[in-house]
């Protein structure tokens, strides 16, 4: 086997279909139920749900790369900041997973193991390997959202697939589990919460502001120090 980055994901395909990563991204895309039922070709471990998750963190801190230019970010902490978030990512996704999979047990009678979630629904979230054409003025806002709907009916079939589960229970499955991850955030997670603020900070060397407001406030005082500079 190869490193945890998973080289041979990237070459190596299930040998009697001569399937590979690619080729389950674009299932996942498609929304093809049997690239999801299959999905143990395509890495007999968890890596390839988090591979992906992990690009599709990156791709999503690339989309939102404007509140560190803002905050003049310099460029070595610029880098780290996008890596820290790509890792923020992940670790809030196989949160998710394993809320998934608590719903799914106790609330539909249906016991999944925690790796085959993460490698479903980590693919489940192939549409955001597009994330960072978010960044586009204008378009950005809808492009999220489309995405997110997308990445929503990916999840569907992917607990479909491995649950056995119609749309309805695969829909409440997520929307059950997102609700465990946002309760435990907001509560028993508050202090890991503060903890990856203030990482995320650290990381950055500044105070990091990502209010709406406060940022044009930032921008237009940049402008303004500039102006001075160039009229001196």
């Amino acid at each position: 086997m190869t490193d945890f980055w998973g080289v041979e994901l990237l070459a190596v395909a299930s040998q009697d279909a001569g399937l590979g990563l690619g080729d389950a991204i674009w299932g996942a895309l498609r929304l093809d139920v049997e690239i999801f039922q299959r999905v143990e070709e395509f890495a007999p471990d968890r890596r390839l749900g988090i591979l992906v998750t992990l690009l599709a963190g990156l791709s999503r801190g690339i989309a939102q790369a404007f509140i560190l230019f803002i905050n003049r970010v310099q460029p070595l902490r610029f880098v780290l900041s996008l890596l820290l978030e790509a890792i923020f990512f992940v670790a809030g996704f196989i949160f998710w997973a394993v809320s998934t999979g608590l719903v799914a047990r106790f609330g539909f009678g249906v016991s999944l193991p925690v790796d085959l979630v993460t490698r479903a629904l980590g693919l489940a979230h192939a549409p955001q390997l597009f994330s960072l054409l978010g960044a586009l003025p204008y378009l950005g806002v809808p492009w999220l959202t489309l995405l997110s709907l997308w990445t929503a009916l990916a999840f569907v079939t992917g607990m479909r697939a491995i649950a056995g589960l119609d749309v309805w229970g695969a829909f409440w499955c997520m929307v059950l589990g997102w609700l465990v991850l946002q309760v435990l955030q907001r509560t028993a997670g508050q202090p890991v919460m503060n903890f990856g603020r203030w990482l995320r900070d650290y990381v950055a060397g500044v105070a990091l502001v990502s209010n709406r407001q406060r940022l044009q406030e930032l921008l237009q005082s940049g402008q303004e120090h500039q102006g001075g500079d160039r009229r001196e």
